[in-house]
């Protein structure tokens, strides 16, 4: 079963789950293996200045000089005019939303397509957009996730989140056709920045660099098959490969 992480999940009124219930939950914070130090994610972080932070709760990509990618059920959150986006110490107005016409908000499960895109009033400077991954091999890629979410370690329950970008990696297990999907193993197993999305990472990007380039393959949704934020625990992201011409036709 699937379940939206933790603080998303009060603030658009959906059902608030107990932690202990291993259902998919939508994700918000940076987690990283027990055994690293929070010096590697910050410094990890600090190389993809596209990932921006939403406010009230959630992350996003910059995919274009006025525009972001984020997932559909932070949506909820978001008033047109009033809402911010963050990117470095600026802020920056959202004008409009396009949800994905398969997103579908469904109680306490994520949307088959859990996927928007939104607007900003004016470009945002001094940051490179991102671009697409739009190649389907993404299955046994290593992938960098960012986000400004809860900070974890594994071991117990994400804390609060400082407001800092954190970057981690990982590497995709399994692609499903919307999807793509990828375990938080205990060391010595995984990356060594192994890690996952925390509470308030929700819409946050997943990279594949290629020669050099970090390109956005996947944009944060879920987690299932375990508690959010500890060992075990799967990572759901929507795959951005599948969505590619949506979001080129969008955009222009």
């Amino acid at each position: 079963m699937w379940q939206y992480s933790g603080k998303l999940v009060s603030k658009i009124g959906l059902l608030l789950l107990a932690w202990v219930i291993t259902i998919p939950t939508s994700a918000s914070a940076i987690v990283v293996r027990h055994d690293r130090q929070d010096e590697e994610l910050l410094a990890l972080g600090e190389r993809f200045p596209a990932t921006g932070k939403i406010e009230p709760d959630g992350s996003c990509t910059l995919i274009a000089p006025t525009w972001i990618i984020t997932a559909g059920h932070v949506a909820p959150l978001i008033t047109p005019g009033v809402s911010l986006v963050q990117f470095g110490e600026k802020k920056y107005k959202i004008k409009r939303v396009v949800m994905h016409p398969d997103c579908k908000l469904r109680g306490n499960q994520p949307p088959k397509t859990d996927l928007a895109l939104m607007e900003l009033v004016e470009p945002v400077i001094g940051v490179t957009p991102a671009a697409l991954y739009r190649k389907k091999n993404e299955k046994g890629k290593q992938i960098i996730i960012a986000g400004y979410g809860d900070l974890g370690d594994g071991t117990s329950r994400p804390r609060m989140s400082d407001g800092k970008l954190r970057a981690a990696t990982n590497v995709i297990d399994k692609v499903r056709k919307n999807r793509i999907l990828f375990d938080f193993s205990k060391p010595p197993s995984g990356t060594e920045l192994e890690g996952v999305s925390g509470p308030g990472d929700s819409g946050g990007p997943a990279f594949i660099d290629v020669n050099g380039q970090p390109l956005l393959a996947g944009v944060s949704s879920a987690a299932m098959d375990g508690e959010p934020g500890r060992y075990g625990v799967t990572e759901v992201y929507t795959r951005v490969s599948e969505f590619a011409k949506w979001i080129d036709e969008v955009i222009k």
